[in-house]
């Protein structure tokens, strides 16, 4: 075969795989000091476009504002990645809200993003995140054809009424 008619097809089937990263997802989380905050195993680029639920004036959590990340954070050790045991990473995001707020943000390549009562389908990646409580902390829990995908948690350090029916690997 020869190589020059090859090379066109294999620059780019190589170019293709470079935006075939997929989507991630995680806690993002207005903190008492101003800042707000994302919380995930994956990692991100400066200036990535992130979508992250926000609170309506109603109490209603509404989805999704974009923003995106300002800078990688040291690893920290509140949050914690109760599916492989990896390293949970903080970001740096620039929306910013009112006050003390929890809830999903996904990135990537991510595609349509709908909000249902329970949590945020996307579709291209056929994936539904939500959040749910255990008796002192939030989980969030990513499925993917049905498979649990991440399961990040966040204690709260204090008890609330639990809310959660956590799958198994």
């Amino acid at each position: 075969m020869n190589i020059k008619k090859c090379l066109p097809f294999t620059l780019a089937i190589l170019s293709c795989s470079s935006f075939a990263r997929g989507h991630g997802e995680g806690f993002v989380q207005g903190n008492s000091d101003g800042k707000t905050y994302l919380y995930t195993t994956e990692t991100i680029k400066n200036n990535e476009k992130i979508l992250i639920q926000y609170p309506a004036k109603n109490g209603d959590i509404e989805c999704c504002k974009t923003t995106s990340s300002v800078g990688k954070l040291v690893s920290q050790t509140d949050v914690t990645d109760e599916l492989n045991g990896s390293d949970v990473h903080v970001y740096k995001i620039e929306h910013q809200y009112v006050k003390p707020f929890v809830g999903i943000a996904v990135f990537g390549t991510a595609g349509p993003v709908r909000q249902s009562s329970s949590g945020l389908n996307i579709k291209y990646g056929q994936t539904f995140v939500r959040t749910c409580l255990s008796q002192e902390g939030i989980h969030l829990l990513a499925t993917k054809h049905g498979d649990l995908k991440t399961h990040l948690y966040l204690p709260l350090g204090y008890d609330v009424a639990p809310t959660c029916d956590i799958p198994t690997k």
